[in-house]
């Protein structure tokens, strides 16, 4: 009697709730509580790396930072770009506009960087604030950008070889088109006979003279020296009409390879490479022009250099000259044909350069898209470093240290045999080999505030991204292993070669804590060569599960966390590995998936062969194994324990789904089968994820996410509704679980995917609501309510697509995602993307430190632009010190002409703000105005002097200083008395002849006629003798300021030389 009654009370017989979720909830008075829109803010939080599919590449003139621009990936283009700051600091802008970029330049010590996309619209990004500021729209197509340095301005090339200028209004942030502009009838200097305009290819201002001169290289290789306060063409070269295919002759890449901006290198689609000869600023820097180039015609080039690209038909892509303080300036050149050939060569280009080439080729594995050159500084000595970055076309940078390179250079001129500069690939640093299978955990972890530590990025911890020191870029490894309790966010990899490591990923650059790596057992099991495919990890336990390719199953069991004060060998014991104990087990097939009962202890493996072993973590002892055979796919996919009812009893069960979105329940200590045949879809598909979903009566929807910390409560199944989540790449659909263990088909809710999915995870908020989170091929991201599947939110993740359309984990992409919705996302050895899906405050430490790429305010060193005036203001302090510096010795003519940079800015503005030409507009209504014009009335001459124009010339600060003033005075006093006597005696000639016929002179002066003159020609002729009189006067005061300034000039000297002695 006691055995039945203890029988019936194990076994709890209880009838199904007979009908369905929605009448059930309803019947118990309550709704679903769950996800809603209000709680989700995906965006991306960080990004790490280099972009992938990145085809262009930028710097700022003192290399501030380097910003990646990626185009598109496949088909799809996301209009991101990368940038990349000292001290280890990187961030990521995102366009609104989804498209790639043309042209991307910074504005010097503004931290503004200017986009110009395929859309010919100008992007004005804020980098202090990371903040989109403004879009310019242009109406032509714009083939050429230039940013006029230490200035606010900027030349615009459009394809119809006309050029804008464009002012950056600093308080507003946003562009404004000037009324100056350089139209292509007037800068090309020629009258092409079959009307065609030509594009702008390269809009070049002239070294030294940045506000005076600027160098406009046309598509057909003609080039026009362009006078900016001229305003007119003042050079023309480069046009070779004796060239039959100007087509081929098309310019591709210039740039200056001078100081002075004496000569410019042009490269050419057909392979050549030639320097032009430019006329410089001022005629005395014309001694220190070779004699080659002072005989240069301007159109013929005064040097060609015949490196090999023409007879490969490669065209000269880009070209960037380095200069240096020794005898080995030298030229970067990159050749790359759409046909797969390219060359990347390095060449002496000194202003005396010997007659024989001395060159150098990189054996670049790939082709080259674009080139930089960037700055470091060393932090003991603080020497500079400067560095060649390439950018490759699979994405990837490589370096160069450009002293190497010299160094090389040198040793060929030396005709030596040099060996060849070392270079270094950018790849993360979090790894030796490609990730294949992580796990990402931080609900569970410590949740103690902030602290000093979290608001300051310690960049020494880390490695050096951009460094061509290959030292630099080594992981640092923590000395001692403390365990996981001051993590608050852990991060485990598994990798190709079998290794597992343990990353602290509360910061946003990831900081390495241990490293397990394969050994050889002792039974010869050997796991070198696999890859890990399956983790899993229980804090609870410190137990982590982890299987690979070969089959191998490692139990790593970490010892808890002791105090240094407890055993004083505790450090000893870390470094030898004593922290943890590995057990192995050997099975049959790659491990794909893997299930823990955290209750009985045991662990369930599935492989790709339809394998599912249960064994004990104590014992290592397989306890049963089964195959399950499919119809399409045969790998088992996801494995989960729970308790459930089964003919009204509490069995504990074992549920297994196959690769083909089947499920299929046994149970969970004996392996037997609960029913003959399982629950399949119509149409199979690649299954991705189980989950066990429960419902309390009073609507709260709880997932069974082992990673969370929670409580355990023991679940009435009496009153609670149990269903499984099973998502696949073409649908997500949710069953009854105690109707799908006695193999039913209850299907409560059904949702078909317009995409290929990739991925899918469960989230869950604080307050417990969870939803599900679905990553589709192409990047798209969308977030639905649990369990009735509502999409919440839409969104695309730019840069990421599954390559190939590969599923997970199949593809190059390693991707997990947290139970609070952080999505890490490791794109193979290139990038890493840190996504937040709910509306919470960030969980990255000092996520704001490392994003700073630029700050505001903070003056950077002026290590490209060297101060050339600094020397020469301690001297010549006199009223005519200007005139002085002037009249100094020849070895001064090198220098720069001493122009203040000031002044000549401000002339820039005012000369940009008035209109030299008129538009196309203006010439209409003009030429539309004269044809109504039918004679020219005399009335519209006007000489009358009442117009002031502000004096030209030189301003001299000196002379309004007070203690110069009594001698102004005393010049003033002997110049008055001369000027004043010609003007009396001008003002007397004049009322000589005002005297007579006062009367018909203001008759004359209103247009009435006087009595003798009653004739129109009459009139005409009286109007042209006050005109004469007029000039006449003009004349006069022309040659009194004449005598003036003859006196003023012999009083400056007479004052210089008494001054002198």
């Amino acid at each position: 009697m006691f055995v039945r009654k203890l029988v019936e009370k194990a076994s709890k017989k209880v009838p199904i709730p007979p009908i369905a979720l929605s009448d059930w909830i309803l019947h118990a008075g309550n709704s679903i509580n769950g996800l809603r829109a209000e709680d989700l803010n995906p965006h991306i939080a960080f990004h790490y790396g280099i972009p992938s599919g990145s085809s262009s590449m930028a710097t700022t003139p003192p290399s501030k930072f380097l910003p990646l621009l990626p185009s598109d990936r496949l088909t799809s283009l996301d209009g991101r770009i990368k940038l990349f700051g000292r001290e280890n600091t990187q961030a990521l802008l995102q366009s609104d506009e989804a498209v790639p970029s043309k042209f991307l330049q910074f504005l010097e010590n503004q931290g503004i960087l200017f986009n110009v996309n395929t859309n010919n619209n100008i992007e004005v990004w804020d980098v202090d604030v990371q903040q989109l500021c403004h879009i310019y729209m242009f109406n032509e197509e714009i083939t050429s950008f230039s940013i006029i340095q230490r200035s606010l301005y900027m030349y615009v090339g459009t394809c119809i070889g006309d050029i804008s200028i464009l002012k950056l209004d600093q308080r507003e942030r946003k562009l404004l088109r000037m009324q100056y502009r350089i139209p292509f009838m007037e800068s090309y200097g020629n009258v092409i006979e079959s009307g065609d305009q030509i594009p702008v290819a390269h809009i070049l201002p002239q070294p030294m003279a940045e506000t005076r001169r600027v160098l406009i290289v046309f598509r057909d290789g003609l080039l026009s020296l362009w006078g900016i306060q001229e305003s007119k063409t003042l050079f023309t070269g480069g046009s070779m009409a004796l060239s039959s295919n100007c087509e081929s002759r098309a310019v591709m890449s210039a740039c200056w390879t001078c100081s002075f901006g004496s000569k410019v290198a042009i490269g050419y689609r057909n392979g050549d490479l030639f320097l032009w000869a430019i006329p410089v600023i001022s005629e005395k820097h014309g001694t220190m022009l070779n004699k080659k180039e002072i005989h240069a015609a301007p159109n013929i080039p005064f040097l060609k250099l015949n490196l090999g690209y023409k007879m490969d038909k490669i065209p000269i892509t880009s070209l960037r000259w380095v200069v240096s303080d020794g005898k080995a300036s030298h030229l970067y050149i990159n050749g790359f044909s759409e046909s797969g050939n390219s060359s990347f060569q390095v060449i002496i280009l000194n202003d005396n350069s010997e007659s024989r080439t001395i060159k150098l080729s990189l054996p670049l594995t790939e082709p080259c898209l674009g080139m930089e050159i960037i700055s470091s500084y060393n932090d003991g000595n603080k020497q500079k470093k400067d560095s060649l970055v390439l950018l490759l076309k699979s994405g990837h940078l490589c370096l160069y240290s450009d002293s190497e390179i010299e160094n090389s250079l040198l040793k060929c001129q030396s005709k030596s045999t040099p060996s060849l500069p070392n270079h270094t690939i950018v790849k993360l640093p979090y790894y030796e080999s490609r990730i294949t299978a992580s796990k990402l955990y931080g609900g569970f972890l410590s949740s103690s505030g902030p602290t000093e530590e979290d608001n300051l990025f310690l960049a020494n911890k880390f490695s050096h991204f951009l460094s061509a020191d290959k030292r630099e870029n080594l992981v640092h490894v923590s000395t001692r292993f403390e365990g996981f309790a001051k993590t608050k966010r852990l991060y485990i990899t598994g990798h190709m070669d079998g290794a597992i490591n343990f990353w602290d990923a509360s910061f946003p650059v990831l900081l390495l804590m241990l490293t397990i790596k394969p050994q050889q057992s002792e039974e010869g099991n050997a796991s070198s060569n696999s890859s890990v495919t399956a983790l899993h990890f229980d804090f609870l336990s410190q137990i982590l599960i982890c299987g690979d390719q070969s089959g191998l199953v490692r139990i790593i069991s970490f010892k808890k966390e002791q105090l240094s004060s407890d055993n004083m060998f505790s450090f000893l014991q870390a470094k030898l590995g004593a922290n943890y104990i590995i057990q192995t087990i050997k099975l049959k097939g790659t491990i794909l998936s893997l299930g823990v009962n955290t209750e009985s202890k045991h662990v369930a493996v599935g492989t790709d062969k339809g394998y599912v072993y249960v064994f004990d973590i104590k014992g290592a002892s397989i306890l049963y194994q089964k195959q399950f055979p499919t119809q399409i796919y045969t790998g088992t996919i996801s494995l989960q324990f729970d308790n459930c009812n089964h003919n009204g009893y509490i069995k504990n069960v074992l549920l297994i789904a196959t690769e083909d979105s089947s499920v299929i329940a046994v149970e969970a200590d004996t392996g037997n089968d609960l029913c003959s045949n399982g629950i399949h879809t119509k149409k199979p598909s690649r299954c991705l994820l189980m989950q066990i979903l429960d419902i309390s009566p009073d609507g709260v929807c709880t997932a069974h996410l082992q990673e969370l910390n929670q409580e355990k409560v023991e679940k009435d199944k009496t009153i609670n509704q149990s269903l499984i989540l099973l998502c696949s790449e073409k649908a997500v659909r949710v069953y009854s679980l105690n109707h799908a263990v006695q193999g039913i088909k209850k299907l409560h809710c059904k949702k078909k995917l317009s995409g290929h999915c990739c991925f899918t995870s469960v989230i869950s908020s604080h307050s417990s609501e969870i939803g599900l989170a679905l990553l589709f091929a192409s990047g798209k991201l969308e977030i639905r309510s649990l369990p009735d599947l509502t999409l919440l939110k839409e969104m695309t993740v730019r840069g990421f697509i599954n390559s190939a359309m590969k599923s997970y984990p199949n593809s190059n992409d390693a991707i997990c995602c947290s139970s609070e919705g952080e999505l890490l996302l490791a794109n193979g050895d290139q990038e890493m993307i840190f996504f937040s899906i709910l509306m919470q405050k960030a969980v990255n430490r000092s996520l704001e430190s490392i994003s700073k790429v630029y700050k505001r305010g903070v003056i950077m060193q002026q290590e490209s632009f060297p101060n050339l005036n600094a020397h020469k203001e301690k001297k010549n302090k006199g009223i005519f010190g200007m005139v002085v510096k002037g009249s100094k010795s020849k070895h001064n003519e090198e220098t720069v002409p001493e122009v203040s940079c000031s002044n000549s800015i401000e002339d820039l503005s005012n000369i940009f703000s008035t209109a030299n030409f008129e538009s196309t507009d203006e010439i209409t209504n003009t030429s539309a105005k004269n044809e109504e014009i039918d004679e020219l009335d005399i009335n519209d001459i006007d000489l009358d002097d009442t117009k002031e124009d502000k004096p030209k010339g030189l301003n001299f600060p000196a002379l309004n200083k007070q203690n110069l003033g009594k001698k102004l005075q005393e010049i003033r006093g002997i110049l008055k008395p001369k000027s004043e006597e010609k003007l009396n005696a001008t003002k007397e000639k004049n009322e000589d002849e005002k005297s007579p016929g006062t009367v018909d002179q203001i008759k004359k002066k209103y247009g009435y006629s006087t009595g003798t003159e009653l004739s129109v020609p009459a009139i005409a002729k009286d109007r042209l003798k006050d005109n004469s009189r007029k000039l006449q006067d003009t004349g006069t005061r022309s040659s009194e300021m004449q005598d003036t300034a003859r006196s003023f000039s012999s009083m400056a000297k007479e004052l210089l030389r008494v001054s002198q002695k």
